[in-house]
């Protein structure tokens, strides 16, 4: 978790190819690079930030391409809907403390007193699922009206009359649960109290050993810094406006020689965690899968703060060797970026659940389980 923050606070700002736009572009009353270093000390320093990802579908062609298999309503709920990542260090942290102060990556709970965090799914229209972390304590709020109105578009025939089927074969507390997710409320487990038994339970299942904190103590920000100086060379900034106040810039990524010059830095590193990976890559395949050509997107900042970041799909499509005929024209992801977010607080209407009483229940059922089979192959070995 603490790591999620370094990469956000410390490369967000340079996503992308877009990275290297810190280091070019004209002159105005700050240069592009005066510009980011200030949007990155203001990201940094920020108490809470949120990070909202979404489409932009100026031509309607994502809905398009949908086909008629996908209703109108369901398309446009999909294209015009966003997930949206809050991070909110605790008391008087910022991002960058939050970031100096992280010892053990693989210490969940010391990241869960860190940070509070939330992720919110949006349709068009309204909240679908909101995580809140606070505290520890892990919050869920589902709008069961909207996905009822989503599930009776796509056709099913009465959403909350299988909603109450599933109910009248649940444990009465869960049923309960329905009812108070239904009215609005929120649903609370304490996550950081389980932590410990879920990590052993999952490694039960999966024999998987978790990780020493060793394997998780690459240098990501130094590689970061390479990968941007070889790329910066591949890349043009220029003003799209006329005001330098709300800025927003224009950047262009000479795709092919930009990711032959990252595949060099990334093979160049022995240590990299997933340089195995990279072994069966060269530039033959670069040239194989991507033509000439510039991948296209913009950067746009408010006061010198970094609001958002965009990338035109339909530049991307275009670069591949084999682009296909479905276009992608007036299509942007969007990475909307605000830095002056509002704290994250404990939800004031909860559900009588407790959904702690009935998670006890089952990873003690789960254990018992467990141990009876592990007694059973002990006897079936000794006997054979």
């Amino acid at each position: 978790m603490t790591r999620t923050l370094r990469l956000l606070a410390g490369t967000l700002v340079l996503a992308l190819p877009l990275a290297a736009a810190a280091g070019c572009g004209a002159e105005k009353k700050r240069t592009v690079k005066q510009e980011f270093a200030a949007a990155q000390s203001f990201l940094e320093n920020s108490k809470a930030a949120s990070f909202t990802l979404r489409f932009e579908d100026a031509q309607g062609s994502l809905a398009k391409l949908m086909g008629e298999d996908v209703p109108p309503a369901v398309a446009q709920a999909l294209v015009k809907g966003s997930i949206t990542y809050v991070a909110d260090p605790v008391g008087d942290a910022t991002l960058k403390s939050v970031e100096s102060q992280a010892a053990n990556p693989t210490d969940v709970k010391a990241a869960l007193d860190e940070v509070n965090l939330a992720f919110v799914i949006r349709d068009a229209k309204a909240d679908l699922l909101e995580l809140r972390l606070v505290a520890g304590d892990l919050y869920a709020k589902v709008n069961l009206d909207e996905i009822g109105a989503l599930a009776q578009a796509g056709g099913v025939e009465d959403f909350d009359a299988m909603l109450d089927e599933s109910a009248a074969s649940m444990d009465p507390r869960l049923a309960q649960g329905l009812t108070d997710v239904r009215a609005g409320k929120w649903l609370k487990l304490p996550l950081a109290k389980y932590l410990d038994q879920l990590q052993e339970l999952a490694g039960g299942f999966t024999g998987i050993t978790p990780p020493s904190p060793q394997s998780d103590e690459y240098d990501f920000s130094g590689l970061g810094s390479k990968a941007i100086a070889a790329v910066k060379p591949y890349v043009k900034v220029t003003d799209a406006n006329d005001d330098s106040s709300a800025r927003v810039l224009d950047v262009r990524v000479q795709a092919r020689p930009a990711l032959k010059a990252l595949l060099g830095v990334l093979k160049a590193d022995k240590d990299l965690p997933f340089a195995p990976m990279l072994k069966t890559v060269d530039a033959a395949e670069i040239d194989k899968h991507v033509r000439d050509g510039e991948a296209r997107g913009t950067i746009t900042l408010q006061d010198s703060h970094l609001t958002q970041v965009s990338v035109d799909l339909e530049s991307l499509r275009q670069l591949s060797t084999d682009p296909g005929t479905d276009s992608f024209a007036g299509v942007k992801v969007v990475l909307d970026v605000d830095d002056s977010a509002d704290a994250l607080t404990v939800p004031k209407e909860l559900s009588s659940l407790d959904l702690g009483a009935i998670l006890d229940e089952l990873m003690e059922s789960f254990t018992g389980s467990m141990s009876g089979s592990a007694s059973s192959s002990s006897s079936f070995s000794y006997g054979g």
